[in-house]
C-alpha cells in the first residue's frame, strides 16, 4: 500500500501544465468507471469511486481492493478571438499529464456489512499562461500606442477522504464520506500600456497583481443506494457546504498601479496584504441517480443540483500599511459569486466479450460564475473562463478474477461569445484606458487519455 501512495505522490510532483478551469463543478470525474461513464454511476458504482459519488454504494463492493486512475496524456487547444483587443487573439496548445485518484476499501473484520474506504483525489492540478502585445499608431492621431500583457494562473485542489458505509439490508446501503479539501492558487497579472508622441511618453498605465492563497476546509457527503432488484438501482446523496479551517486558510495579495494622465498628474497606489484569512465557499449539492441493467448492458443517469453562493469577498483584508493606499476598499480584493445550476450525466456499459466491456458517457459542466454579480472590467476575479463545457467519453474495460483495467478517451469542449476581453491592448487614446469590448469568441477543446486499474485482494470467481 505504501508503494501505491508513493507512486501517486510522485505523479503529483511531476505533473505539468494545462489551461486552467476552476469555474466548474464536474470538470474532473473520479475512478476507472466514473471517467468513461460521464460520472453517471453514483448509485451503482462497483469500485472505490463510490466514495466520491455516493458512499452508500460502497455497501455493494464485492471484495477488499485498491484503485488508481490517471490522465496519462491531456492535450488542450484554446482560442479567444479578440481576447486581448481588436484583432489581438489569445491562443495556445498544451500537452500535459495529471493523476486523479488513489483509493482502497477494507471490510469489517467480523461483519462484511460494514466497510471503510480511503482515498486521495486530485480534482484540479492545472496552470495557464497568456501573453499579448501590440504596438500601433492610433487612428487619426500622431500618437503611437504600445501595450504588453502577461497572465499566469496556477490552480491546485486535492481532497483526502475517509468513507464509511453500512449495508442495512441486502438491497440498501447508506454511507458518509468525510473530506478534507485543500485548495491552493497563485495568480499573477501584469498590464503595461504607454502612449508616445514623437517617441516621448505622454501617458502610461501599469497594473501589477499577485495573489497566493491556500484554503483548507472540511465537508461531508451523505449517500443512500437502493438496489431495487437485479435490474434497477436508485441513489441520492447530499454534499454539505464546507467549513473552513481558519488557521490553515491564508493569503498573500499584492497590487501596484501607476498612471500618468493627460494633465501630467502621476498617480500611484499600492496594497500589500500578508497572511490574511480566506473565505472561499462551496455550495450545497444534491444528486439523484438511476441505473438499469439488462443481460449485457448497464445504463446510468445522474442529475446534480448546486445551490447558489451569493456574492462574497475572498480575502479578509487588514488595514493598509503602504504609503499610497487606494481610496477604493476593493482595490486589492477578489470577488466571487456562484449561480444556481443543474448538471446532467448519462453512461452506457455494454458487454462485448466474456471479459471485456465497452463504455460511453456524456455530461454537462455548466460554468457557475454569476456574471450578473461580477463586473469583469472593475472587479478582481480568480478566473476568466466564461464558457460552458461538455464532456464525451469512450473506452474499454478488461477484467479478470482479481483486476479491472480501463482505458479510454475523454473529450472536453466548449464555446462562448460576446464576453468581456481579458485585457484591451487596442491602439486607442488614453481617454479610453478603461474601455473594454464584449466581442470575444472562444473555442476550447481538451482530449484526455484515461487509464485506471482496480486490484481485488480476493479472487472474485471463488466467491
Amino acid at each position: 500500500m505504501i508503494r501505491f501512495y508513493l507512486t501517486y505522490l510522485s505523479l503529483l510532483l511531476i505533473s505539468t501544465t494545462a489551461y486552467a478551469q476552476n469555474n466548474y463543478y464536474w470538470s474532473q470525474q473520479q475512478g476507472p468507471n466514473g471517467n468513461l461513464l460521464g460520472g453517471s454511476l453514483a448509485s451503482g458504482a462497483s469500485d472505490n469511486s463510490a466514495i466520491f459519488y455516493n458512499p452508500g454504494a460502497l455497501a455493494f463492493t464485492e471484495t477488499p481492493n485498491v484503485s488508481l486512475t490517471s490522465d496519462l496524456i491531456s492535450y488542450t487547444f484554446l482560442h479567444i478571438q479578440n481576447g486581448a483587443g481588436e484583432g489581438i487573439d489569445i491562443k495556445g496548445n498544451q500537452l500535459t499529464t495529471k493523476p486523479q485518484m488513489l483509493a482502497g476499501t477494507a471490510f469489517g473484520a467480523k461483519n462484511n456489512r460494514f466497510k471503510v474506504t480511503y482515498a486521495i483525489f486530485n480534482l484540479l492540478n492545472e496552470k495557464s499562461e497568456h501573453s499579448a502585445q501590440n504596438t500601433a499608431q492610433i487612428s487619426n492621431s500622431n500618437q503611437v500606442y504600445e501595450g504588453f500583457y502577461n497572465y499566469k494562473n496556477s490552480l491546485r485542489n486535492d481532497r483526502f477522504a475517509i468513507g464509511t458505509t453500512y449495508r442495512l439490508t441486502d438491497n440498501i446501503g447508506i454511507g458518509i464520506t468525510h473530506f478534507v479539501d485543500i485548495k491552493s492558487t497563485e495568480i499573477t497579472s501584469n498590464v503595461n500600456e504607454s502612449w508616445y508622441t514623437n517617441k516621448l511618453a505622454t501617458n502610461y498605465s501599469t497594473d501589477f497583481k499577485n495573489l497566493k492563497y491556500s484554503h483548507v476546509s472540511l465537508l461531508w457527503k451523505l449517500g443512500i443506494a437502493w438496489h431495487y432488484n437485479e435490474k434497477l438501482n436508485l441513489g441520492l446523496n447530499f454534499e454539505t457546504p464546507d467549513i473552513r479551517i481558519k488557521f490553515l486558510s491564508t493569503a498573500y495579495s499584492r497590487r501596484i498601479s501607476e498612471t500618468l494622465d493627460d494633465n501630467g498628474v502621476l498617480q500611484k497606489y499600492s496594497s500589500n496584504q500578508d497572511k490574511v484569512n480566506t473565505s472561499y465557499s462551496l455550495p450545497f449539492t444534491f444528486d439523484l441517480n438511476l441505473g438499469y441493467t439488462t443481460k449485457l448492458t448497464q445504463y446510468s443517469a445522474r442529475v446534480g443540483f448546486f445551490s447558489k453562493v451569493g456574492k462574497y469577498n475572498l480575502l479578509q483584508l487588514k488595514t493598509e500599511s503602504t504609503i499610497n493606499p487606494s481610496p477604493d476598499p476593493a482595490y486589492n480584493q477578489y470577488t466571487l459569486s456562484n449561480k444556481r445550476i443543474i448538471n446532467y450525466a448519462a453512461g452506457v456499459k455494454h458487454r462485448i466479450l466474456n471479459d471485456m466491456n465497452i463504455l460511453m458517457g456524456f455530461r454537462t459542466d455548466f460554468n457557475f460564475i454569476n456574471q450578473e454579480d461580477i463586473n469583469f472590467t472593475k472587479d478582481n476575479f480568480l478566473s476568466f473562463n466564461y464558457w460552458d463545457v461538455y464532456h464525451l467519453s469512450s473506452g474499454v474495460e478488461w477484467f479478470g478474477s482479481n483486476f479491472n483495467i480501463i482505458a479510454g478517451i475523454v473529450a472536453d469542449f466548449g464555446f462562448s461569445e460576446n464576453n468581456p476581453q481579458l485585457v484591451n491592448l487596442t491602439a486607442r487614446p488614453y481617454s479610453e484606458l478603461n474601455d473594454f469590448n464584449t466581442n470575444t469568441e472562444t473555442s476550447y477543446l481538451q482530449l484526455n487519455l484515461i487509464f485506471g486499474i482496480t486490484y481485488h485482494f480476493k479472487d472474485r470467481t471463488q466467491m
